[in-house]
This record gives C-alpha cells, sequence and structure tokens, in this order.
C-alpha cells in the first residue's frame, strides 16, 4: 500500500461519521479537503467528467480533435475548482443515455453533466443544483447515489465560487455562435441554480 492509499484510509475513517449520513451543513464554509470524496479527487490529480458524446451545441469533438460545447466549458471550470487551472488533471469521459449512471456506479466518472432529474435512468443517480435547461428540464450536475459530499461541493460552486455571470459568459462562448442573434440566453442559463 503506498503513502497516497494510507493517508486517504486513515483520513476516509476519521471524517466518514461526519458526512456517511449528509451531516456536513451545506450553507456553512468548508474546506474542500474537508469532504472525503472532494479529496480523493485531490489525491488523484484527476478529476473525471462524464459528457453526452455528440451532443452538439452542449458537448462535442470538433474537427482537431479537442472537446467543446457549453457543458464542456463548465467541465473546464470544475476541474478548475477542484484542482487548480490545471486542464491536464480533467479528464473527459464520454457518456450516453444508457450508460451515464453506470458509470458514476462503476467509478469511472466522478461527475456526469447533461442531464437532470426525471430523465431516464435519473433515480439512479444524486444531482447537485440545476446549471442549464432543455425545454422544461433543468439539467443538473450527476454524482453517483448517496455522493452527498459532492454534491454540497457541486453546489457551492454553482451558488457561490464561480461569478455570477458565469454561464451567461459559456453561452456566449459556445451557444452564441451556434444561435446567432436571434435567439437569447433565457431559454438556456441558470445562474446559482435559479431559472430567469
Amino acid at each position: 500500500m503506498n503513502r497516497k492509499t494510507a493517508a486517504l484510509l486513515v483520513l476516509s475513517a476519521a471524517l466518514l461519521p461526519l458526512f456517511a449520513e449528509g451531516a456536513q451543513d451545506p450553507s456553512a464554509p468548508f474546506n474542500d479537503h474537508e469532504l472525503v470524496a472532494v479529496h480523493r479527487i485531490h489525491l488523484r490529480e484527476l478529476v473525471r467528467i462524464g459528457v453526452i458524446e455528440d451532443a452538439p451545441p452542449f458537448s462535442y469533438v470538433d474537427a482537431k480533435g479537442v472537446w467543446q460545447g457549453y457543458d464542456v466549458y463548465f467541465a473546464r471550470r470544475i476541474a478548475q475548482e477542484i484542482l487548480g487551472n490545471k486542464e491536464k488533471y480533467l479528464r473527459l469521459v464520454p457518456v450516453n443515455r444508457e450508460n451515464w449512471v453506470e458509470h458514476l456506479e462503476r467509478d469511472k466518472a466522478d461527475i456526469v453533466l447533461g442531464f437532470g432529474p426525471g430523465q431516464e435512468q435519473a433515480d439512479g443517480a444524486d444531482f447537485a443544483l440545476p446549471y442549464r435547461k432543455d425545454g422544461d428540464a433543468l439539467i443538473a450536475p450527476a454524482v453517483g447515489k448517496g455522493n452527498t459530499a459532492l454534491k454540497i461541493w457541486l453546489d457551492d460552486v454553482i451558488n457561490r465560487r464561480i461569478e455570477v455571470d458565469f454561464f451567461h459568459k459559456d453561452y456566449e462562448a459556445t451557444l452564441r455562435p451556434v444561435y446567432g442573434s436571434g435567439a437569447g440566453p433565457e431559454a438556456v442559463v441558470i445562474e446559482r441554480g435559479k431559472g430567469e
């Protein structure tokens, strides 16, 4: 057993009672390292975020082989918040409607973007605050069922850490070139977990 694994086990055992039943107060300030699920990502130095494969303009690979889109823009910001401004520590994992929950259950992804409560298989995941609309549905970051600590962390990112107009900037960078000036961000954008 290497030192990182041993340290993780000791820390997990010490902090598990705090988060096993969701005892963390979502409104209280906290240090990321106090959340075992987040600390595991820090130790791994890699965050794995599932995005829907071939779903332009929200997530897709461009002609140069680079991931692009509204959800990808947000995924990059999540990686920045959790591991600093180091994109090499982000792994985008292609998922689809049939396998996205399985990626969370089998620990192939830490977070999945592009789905929401009420969609197929949604009862197999827990959701943070929503970050965009899809028709009448609200799309929110998904985590594995019972992963309360990572959900709390994502809620904090959406509700407090990112700038107030972050998702409007995301829209302008990724969707405005597709939709043009005839469409407005109000059909898609949710800021601070609340619709306009």
